[in-house]
């Protein structure tokens, strides 16, 4: 077996038995493979693809993505002239997860997806830029980056792109935020770069803390008051944080309050990081068969083409069951399409 790097597929060719080469490009050199078994895309989906991006993610920044570079859909288009087309009926486009944004000192991006480790642990809050609750911070993180997405675009209670997750002093050394490990102080000189660069927003009340923010500060100080009234009785009448074992899995067991997922934020100074939606992966893909065949429009495998990953329309319809809800199905029908693709190289 050999493997190409540095390599792109310029066409892909197809007789009436099905696909039977493609063209290669590498250094400027083209070369032209035959196919006898089949061509298995795995490119990673559309999450980067500039035109379909616009009409299926409106609202989403390429900038704000934790995908690879490489997601850009070039595959797509190389099977959809063949006939091949999307699935149709997904709740969302793609999958997503709130992300904080930090460029490097060579001016790259860096995208931190928060999934886990900060949002629904004790002594965290996420607010909108009116100062206020608009989420279960525990949630998962695909639902609580929609629901970004809708507060945004509600019209009402203060857009929440970019909203903010807000923590006290005790919380950051505990467990850190985003990209800021933990164990940090105040002063500490491991926190100084991100200061400095404006990730991480630091302030001796919330009053202050808000002002840099450029959010509203009455609205702030009442939502962390009533939060911290949740955090005694161990009850979040509000968004009821911390109800199930998920939420309660991803707050800390070792936690001595009512909730493993609620404490109140009183130690200063505050810290905060603005949050976006990032897509973390594509849920609308190629249509395919049970053997991860590529569909063209009457319904029909196009022979030899298949589609796995987030090339693949997700069997999931656009909901998030579980972590690794793109990995598992990627496996399984990775392992469906070499099958199917070893026997039609026999026949």
């Amino acid at each position: 077996m050999s493997l190409l790097l540095n390599t792109s597929v310029a066409r892909i060719e197809r007789s009436a038995q099905g696909v039977d080469a493609v063209t290669l490009l590498q250094d400027g050199t083209s070369r032209s493979v035959q196919v006898r078994g089949g061509v298995v895309l795995a490119s990673g989906g559309l999450n980067r693809h500039a035109a379909l991006c616009q009409t299926m993610l409106p609202g989403a920044n390429a900038d704000w993505c934790p995908a690879a570079p490489g997601h850009t859909g070039e595959a797509h288009g190389l099977a959809r002239s063949l006939g091949a087309h999307y699935g149709t009926g997904g709740d969302s486009h793609a999958f997503w997860a709130p992300v904080s944004i930090r460029t490097r000192a060579d001016g790259s991006r860096a995208v931190f997806p928060h999934f886990v480790m900060d949002r629904a642990k004790p002594g965290m809050v996420t607010v909108n830029q009116a100062g206020q609750r608009f989420v279960n911070e525990s949630t998962a993180y695909h639902l609580f980056a929609l629901a970004m997405q809708q507060q945004n675009h509600a019209g009402q209670g203060g857009p929440a792109v970019p909203a903010y997750l807000i923590c006290d002093a005790e919380a950051l050394r505990k467990y850190g935020i985003g990209m800021v490990r933990p164990g940090a102080t105040a002063g500490a000189k491991s926190l100084q770069p991100f200061l400095a660069d404006g990730y991480l927003t630091q302030a001796d009340t919330l009053e202050q803390l808000a002002q840099k923010l450029g959010i509203d500060a009455a609205g702030l100080q009442a939502s962390v008051a009533r939060f911290n009234g949740f955090a005694a009785t161990g009850i979040d009448t509000d968004f009821q944080r911390g109800v199930t074992a998920y939420q309660q899995n991803i707050g800390d067991a070792t936690w001595t309050g009512k909730s493993p997922n609620l404490g109140a934020l009183t130690q200063a100074p505050f810290y905060a990081v603005r949050l976006y939606p990032g897509d973390i992966g594509a849920s609308t893909g190629l249509a395919t068969d049970a053997d991860a065949r590529v569909l063209d429009g009457q319904q029909q495998a196009i022979e030899g083409l298949y589609a796995v990953g987030n090339d693949m329309h997700s069997i999931m319809g656009g909901v998030y069951t579980a972590p690794g809800i793109t990995i598992g199905p990627g496996v399984v029908f990775g392992y469906l399409a070499a099958r199917h693709a070893v026997a039609r190289a026999r026949v």
